[in-house]
């Protein structure tokens, strides 16, 4: 649509938005939403479409004879404009100025009006001139702000200011010591909507303007305390409200039917309340040990909440306090075999005094008061699967927090899960399903067996169940929770479940299709059975290894299994080289990712020989090794190296020759490489002196192949001779009968008469500085004093070294 265009149909559908045809007015409504919705951000259209559209709009703002449809139609079309294009709709454009034109729909009658106007209002007061926000707050908010106020208008007050926090808090701040306390009080009121909006302004504050809210937060708080509890329709008793709800499901389920969310609204107050709370929870870290005193114990209360929403924010709001102390409440305070008795120490006065100010010693007191009010809620039978997915999230949390702090509740958990577990996953719980799964993977970790060996009867068969389910994420995280299992009653010495589990474990590898989810969880349980319960794994036949050791699909599972098993289990020599062959040929496979895991896993087999290396076996490596000899890939070359230098030190008669037949020449230019560095630098310096090591008379070959193939790349400007310094030092100080003539050689190129190259005097006076850091130079005064003769020379560098280092 070209530039005259626009503005034509424009024109037009502003006309026929003001017209009496009702159905017109509505299509023109849409289209011009349509227009400014789809208008380009950049070109020139866009500016003269807002220059030219937003005055008409606002003039029909003011019009008092718009109709309120087509009001709330122009605020939204409005909205569109400022949020898609703020940098056209500078005031000095602008005329009616919006703010001016859109205050006085603060009062109409109709409240779709008023709630389109807040929104509309609050997006353009970031761009609008201090003296009109000024203005607009004396004129529309301060008044509505007293205690005295219409609540109508109080409503919308309390609304707009929460609207303008959101997008301009900057612009109220010098205005809160009236705001906040007008809001403070206007909560007080007898009035349901009143006070949910105040509940909601006062979390948006937080939320925007923490530091700001900061003199007025002991109140806010307090407030939230009060309206968390705000029920004027339950006549029940506060407290033991939770055990109350746990002993009379049904007369619960009744009250529930008596009160409607139609007749009843407290639940948004007290909805309106948690999220205030949790604000202060999010803003607040440093204030963990006051809000484990005043607010989690009404957290808790309210636990049991008879409104299913406000109950699942209650649960949320305790699952953010315990992210937050994991985050800042320090380290947790743990004393040895506390889990056993029962819970309940005494300590000394003055150990209280210490301990319990911290989050975690605050928490850990108030678990018994949580598990009293959350477990009765997770009924399998009365319980809709969002709610036990909720309370099992609030569980999971508490144990991330605090390890092993439900040793006492072992039974009604194992109950809820058996109940859970024992019916199979639907599509509206299978998320429930794992929540559970998790949840008791990390209960086995962070609990001593004693605390859940008499559970496993139960949970066992229910376990197995789901690890035969079609849902793959089911079965996954069942072999997640079975490896959990497996690892802290390691090792397992009774029970039939361990080869049950290897045989779901057979049955879900040797299929085709098996998801590949599936088939790493799987695979890692393998792993974990061969190293919790080695004796019955190897009483089978071995059919794991067919399964899992493939060389085509991903192989990245199979490769971290065998180095966890080559690792941990004493695994005979033909294992060993059976997997080592393995490797080699994943190794061969070009263009393949998890080379870094492909080395880990041979550096791990190569030294579990129990007999020795096998002679062959290093000649046809060391060929393999060579194509990773590059600095293409850091990485892939550090880990290449250390195999060798592994294979130099197992096996130093049988890798020696092929590694200085075929690879040393090659290794001499990256030992001046300027990409080596740090780790690969360390690694490389380990393979020289491994090489050394294994042969005595290699030594006096090294040191001069280095020096030439620095000496060779000395013009082209990417040789690092500190690199080449530091590998002859390795060299000298792994064979020091080599440290005279070394010592010798490179101290007549530092003598003033010399005629050597630059490059040459500066890497002998880096090698005489490398070899001082081990050998006693004081013998040596003639070299110190070649070496200070060059102070004041182009050397000035290297020679500072090497006299520091010789002195």
């Amino acid at each position: 649509m070209r530039e005259g265009q626009v503005e034509f149909v424009v024109e037009a559908l502003i006309q026929f938005l003001v017209g009496k045809d009702e159905e017109l007015r509505d299509i023109s409504g849409l289209a011009l939403k349509t227009i400014t919705s789809e208008l380009p951000p950049d070109g020139k259209i866009a500016g003269k479409a807002c220059s030219e559209l937003a005055p008409k709009l606002l003039n029909q703002v003011l019009n008092p004879d718009t109709p309120p449809d087509t009001l709330i139609e122009t605020l939204s079309t409005l909205s569109i404009l400022i949020t898609r294009f703020p940098a056209h709709l500078s005031y000095s454009q602008i005329k009616p100025q919006p703010l001016t034109a859109i205050a006085p729909l603060l009062t109409h009658p109709r409240p779709a009006v008023r709630k389109r106007a807040i929104s509309t209002l609050s997006q353009f007061f970031p761009i609008a001139p201090p003296d009109l926000c000024a203005q607009l707050l004396q004129t529309n908010v301060f008044p509505y702000l007293e205690a005295d106020a219409n609540l109508e208008p109080q409503r919308t007050t309390v609304n707009l200011v929460s609207a303008i926090l959101r997008q301009s808090p900057q612009q109220l701040a010098s205005s809160f010591d009236r705001i906040i306390p007008g809001i403070l009080k206007a909560v007080q009121r007898d009035d349901d909507e009143l006070c949910e909006g105040c509940l909601q302004a006062l979390e948006t504050l937080l939320l925007r303007s923490s530091a700001e809210a900061t003199p007025f937060l002991s109140s806010i708080i307090q407030t939230g305390i009060q309206y968390i509890k705000y029920d004027p329709n339950y006549t029940g008793g506060d407290e033991d409200e939770e055990t109350a709800e746990a002993d009379e499901d049904d007369e619960d389920e009744d009250l529930d039917d008596q009160y409607s969310d139609d007749e009843d609204a407290s639940y948004k107050i007290r909805r309106a309340a948690t999220k205030l709370l949790a604000a202060v929870i999010v803003t607040r870290p440093e204030l963990l040990v006051p809000l484990y005193k005043e607010v989690s114990p009404v957290l808790i209360s309210r636990f049991g909440d008879r409104e299913a929403t406000v109950r699942l924010e209650v649960w949320a709001t305790y699952i953010t306090l315990l992210n937050q102390t994991s985050m800042y409440g320090g380290l947790p305070h743990v004393s040895e075999g506390e889990h056993v008795v029962g819970g309940k120490r005494k300590r000394e006065s003055e150990d209280s005094m210490d301990v319990e100010e911290t989050p975690y010693m605050l928490l850990k007191s108030q678990i018994p008061a949580l598990s009293k009010a959350l477990l009765p809620q997770l009924k399998v039978t009365k319980t809709a699967p969002t709610t036990l997915q909720a309370g099992f999230q609030v569980l999971h949390a508490l144990l991330s927090v605090l390890p092993g702090s439900l040793f006492a509740q072992v039974s009604p958990i194992v109950v809820t899960i058996e109940g859970i577990l024992s019916q199979s996953p639907t599509t509206t719980t299978s998320t429930l399903h794992l929540t559970c799964l998790s949840f008791l993977g990390l209960f086995f970790s962070t609990h001593p067996p004693p605390v859940f060996t008499p559970s496993l009867p139960v949970l066992v068969p229910v376990l197995l169940k789901s690890l035969g389910e079609r849902h793959p994420r089911v079965a996954s995280e069942t072999f997640r929770t079975f490896s959990a299992l497996l690892n802290v009653t390691r090792p397992v010495k009774s029970g039939d479940w361990p080869e049950r589990v290897y045989d779901h474990a057979i049955q879900r590898l040797s299929t085709t299709d098996t998801d590949a989810e599936v088939r790493s969880c799987a695979e890692d349980c393998i792993a974990d059975l061969w190293v919790c319960v080695t004796d019955m794994v190897k009483a089978k036949d071995g059919r794991e290894w067919h399964a899992i050791c493939r060389t085509t699909g991903n192989t990245s599972g199979a490769v971290r299994v065998v180095t966890k098993v080559a690792r941990d289990v004493e695994m005979s020599d033909d294992w060993v080289n059976g997997c080592v062959e393995w490797v080699m040929g994943l190794l061969k496979k070009s263009g393949r990712g998890g080379k870094s895991e492909l080395f880990t896993a041979l550096d791990t087999l190569v030294r579990r020989y129990q007999s020795g290396m096998p002679a062959d076996l290093p000649p046809s490596l060391v060929s393999q090794i060579k194509v990773f000899i590059s600095t293409s890939d850091i990485s892939v070359l550090s880990q290449a190296l250390s195999i060798l230098a592994l294979l130099l030190e197992l096996a130093p008669e049988t890798s020696f020759p092929p590694i200085e037949r075929e690879l040393l020449a090659d290794i001499y230019p990256i030992a001046h490489s300027t990409l080596v560095s740090g780790a690969a630098l360390d690694v490389l310096l380990s393979f020289f002196s491994a090489l050394v090591t294994a042969d005595d008379q290699i030594a006096t070959h090294v040191v001069p192949g280095l020096v030439i193939a620095v000496q060779k790349s000395s013009g082209k400007g990417d040789a690092n001779p500190m690199n080449v310094a530091k590998c002859i030092g390795e060299v000298v100080r792994s064979q020091q009968g080599v440290a005279a003539g070394t010592i010798a050689e490179y101290s007549k190129y530092i003598k003033q008469s010399s005629k050597a190259k630059t490059s040459t005097v500066v890497l002998s006076l880096l090698i005489l500085g490398e070899l001082g850091r081990f050998i006693d130079m004081c013998p040596q005064q003639d070299v110190f004093n070649k070496v200070v003769d060059h102070f004041s020379s182009k050397e000035e560098g290297a020679a500072a070294f090497s006299a520091a280092v010789c002195t």
